[in-house]
């Protein structure tokens, strides 16, 4: 699988892009405790909200069509028109799109879009046995993990601190028929080659695409 799947993110430090990160950045009088925020977004469930996201372009950043971001840590990406109706030509797993704004460097405001992606159904194409775990700090290998069911990562992610992760060498996944999909415990989003190709033959900016090498079947 590593050779047909692909990670999408968006591309950082190009000169596309510019040299800011992220490049859309919050405003300062945002109230993140508010109960539309951002910070109120989540990859387990959609938002039951119509959630408030308006960004400005950070200082050395370009407007593309798919712009990083730091303020939410839902699974998604924050894109324009164009990005949103080239992803519409794919088969996604469950989404939804959300309004957002960005403000350029002019003042002038653009029509961007949160792509919220939910996939509570991973859990059960990962072949758990068949897959190779490990606990990390930063960039640190502290050692394998056992798991063997969902339940095991939920375990051994209650007893790390912040600053520990689960992550993983390799995954083995079932076959499935989704051109862009997540990893609900993980941060990466996943293209078919189907998609990555239909992706490169676009004029599209602010896109990163690299190998998923970690994926097998």
């Amino acid at each position: 699988m590593g050779n047909n799947y692909y990670i999408l993110k968006p591309a950082v430090d190009t000169p596309e892009t510019g040299n800011a990160y992220p490049a859309a950045d919050s405003y300062d009088d945002y109230d993140f405790n508010a109960p539309n925020s951002v910070h109120k977004l989540n990859f387990r469930e959609f938002p039951d909200f119509e959630p408030d996201i308006r960004f400005k372009l950070a200082k050395g950043a370009k407007l593309t069509d798919m712009l990083s971001q730091a303020a939410i840590s839902a699974h998604g990406f924050l894109i324009n028109e164009k990005l949103k109706t080239t992803f519409e030509q794919f088969k996604i797993v469950p989404h939804k799109y959300f309004p957002a704004t960005i403000e350029d460097h002019q003042g002038n405001f653009h029509q961007y879009f949160w792509m919220h992606l939910v996939w509570e159904e991973a859990k059960d194409f990962i072949k758990w046995e068949e897959s190779n775990f490990y606990k990390r700090r930063l960039s640190k290998n502290l050692g394998d993990v056992t798991i063997k069911k969902e339940e095991d990562i939920l375990n051994e992610r209650e007893k790390c601190d912040v600053a520990t992760l689960i992550d993983f060498t390799t995954i083995s996944f079932k076959n499935h028929d989704f051109d862009i999909f997540l990893i609900n415990y993980f941060t990466e989003t996943y293209l078919s080659i189907k998609a990555m190709e239909a992706l490169s033959k676009e004029k599209l900016t602010g896109i990163e695409v690299i190998s998923a090498d970690k994926l097998t079947n």
